[in-house]
């Protein structure tokens, strides 16, 4: 029988990790008819295998996000951004800020993300009811918006249109019409902003003043699109994944109250548990790359500019990568391998960041409410082709 996978499904999203399953054992490398030919991989090991780093097999420079690989749409934030860049490109563009992502140099805002987190709790703590995928957003988006040099009230309203740029309708292939309009305002803005900062430049060391001020290499310098497509970028990722794990870890220790035990009484556990919850629920449904040559796996023979997307969820829940996958467990040994935050060349960039906030904000929620109960009926989870989790996860106290 023919497996029907099409991300942008409601179908799909009602079922999907039954259709992951089926996609793992008996079609991994999955030819989506609909959509241009593209290929799905589902399975851990071909995926990491794809992540490692060969640019002779794999280009990201026509996209890595599924509008361009899927839908021939080329204009989404990803587009003229560091990861769209292969080899020595990609190298330099991303070293023009990767020294703020270093463990050691993200260690040293930890007591920023502290008190950060603190500050917007305390609102809460008087009412006694807080959303945790809130306060994580916005710590998230303040830590992220600070690093890059953009002041909070332009990161809010940028946040707001990428929002609504990301909201689905399952009678819509992808973007909505709202939110092609808000993406546009979203670029806009960060265009305009890109010209001022030029004149302007926020102080050293923001990521602006490093994309302005320093060349990429010798007689190479970003444009202003270029800082409009990097500033967009990093707003989505670094201000995304974080809040929906926090929120999915809440949702998962409800389902799993040995799990939530285990956690009250041993606080050290709290990385390994937000660990767990990217492994078992992955925020990021897809990204891929394009084939740079002629490739066949599991006797499928794919052609060099076919796009081949890789299915995070489906392989966090591989069995041939992991013991009992399906159990939600935070006490499961150190992996051998991830690919939560990728692998090889383009591993995210900001996975130090996201483990420390990940971390920060789970100690200080725990600690200000050791004892709460969710709000299921007014819980909302995200749909959709590239990201899902919960959105809304309010809890009372």
């Amino acid at each position: 029988m023919k497996i029907n996978y099409n991300p942008y499904s409601k179908d799909f999203w009602d079922d999907s990790w039954n259709i992951y399953k089926d996609l793992r054992d008996n079609d991994p490398v999955h030819c989506m008819e609909d959509f241009g030919g593209a290929w799905a991989l589902s399975r851990f090991e071909d995926i990491w295998n794809a992540h490692l780093g060969s640019y002779k097999d794999y280009t990201s420079i026509e996209g890595t996000s599924p509008p361009p690989l899927l839908l021939g749409d080329d204009s989404g934030p990803g587009h003229i951004s560091i990861p769209t860049n292969d080899g020595a490109d990609h190298r330099d563009y991303r070293n023009t800020i990767a020294d703020r992502y270093t463990q050691s140099s993200v260690s040293e805002l930890e007591d920023k993300i502290r008190q950060l987190t603190i500050k917007e709790l305390e609102p809460g703590l008087k009412k006694g009811e807080i959303d945790v995928h809130e306060i994580a957003r916005k710590v998230s988006l303040f830590t992220i918006t600070d690093m890059i040099g953009l002041e909070r009230d332009i990161a809010l309203k940028a946040r707001e249109l990428i929002d609504i740029f990301y909201e689905r309708d399952p009678d819509v292939m992808g973007v909505t019409p709202r939110g092609q309009e808000a993406f546009g305002q979203c670029m806009g803005l960060m265009l305009q902003l890109a010209s001022e900062w030029r004149k302007d430049t926020p102080p050293s060391p923001t990521h602006i003043n490093s994309w302005i001020t320093k060349q990429v290499r010798e007689g190479l310098w970003m444009s202003d699109e270029q800082i409009m497509g990097n500033t967009s970028m990093l707003i989505i990722t670094g201000a995304d994944t974080v809040p929906y794990t926090i929120a999915n870890l809440f949702y998962y220790l409800d389902q799993n109250p040995d799990q939530q035990e285990i956690l009250k009484n041993d606080p050290s556990l709290i990385p390994a548990a937000f660990e767990e919850t990217v492994r078992f629920d992955h925020p990021t449904n897809i990204l891929g790359r394009k084939l740079n040559k002629d490739m066949e796996l599991h006797g499928k023979k794919m052609k060099k500019g076919d796009s081949v997307i890789f299915l995070y969820q489906s392989a966090g829940r591989d069995e041939r990568e992991f013991d009992n996958p399906d159990k939600f467990d935070i006490t499961r040994p150190t992996p051998k391998r991830t690919i939560s935050f990728g692998h090889g060349p383009h591993k995210c960039l900001g996975q130090h960041l996201a483990r420390l906030e990940g971390r920060v904000i789970l100690e200080e929620i725990f600690k200000a409410i050791p004892e709460y109960s969710l709000q299921h009926n007014e819980m909302v989870r995200t749909f959709g082709e590239f990201l899902q989790g919960y959105r809304n996860m309010p809890i009372k106290f």
